[in-house]
């Protein structure tokens, strides 16, 4: 399944300062089945996910560290952008390291 980032509103209804932006995450993969240990508890290790907020290459905000709900899905709410500009919201998986797990998302945020 493809892990997809949708936040609302959408790119280019946001205003810098004013608009709380809610990020829906979808598609993420719960566990990591190829380390599967029938003797270990839980059987599979949890992935644990980021979801950063970039522009022009500086990482303004990041979500605290979570876990998807069994069906791969997760909520973000209320980030409000400090300035307007172009920006990229990246989800990372951090279980073992830092690696992007999808496309990025792109929001517009105006002045």
């Amino acid at each position: 399944m493809a892990v997809t980032i949708t936040p609302t509103p959408a790119s280019g209804s946001v205003v810098a300062t004013k608009t709380a932006v809610r990020f829906d995450i979808s598609g993420g993969d719960p566990n990591d089945e190829a380390s599967f240990d029938a003797g270990a508890y839980p059987t599979s290790p949890e992935f644990r996910y980021v979801l950063t907020m970039v522009e022009g290459g500086t990482e303004y905000g990041r979500s605290q560290v979570f876990g998807v709900t069994p069906d791969g899905a997760f909520q973000f709410n209320n980030y409000i952008f400090p300035h307007d500009g172009t920006w990229t919201c990246q989800l990372y998986d951090v279980t073992e390291g830092f690696t992007a797990v999808t496309s990025a998302a792109t929001v517009v945020v105006t002045a």
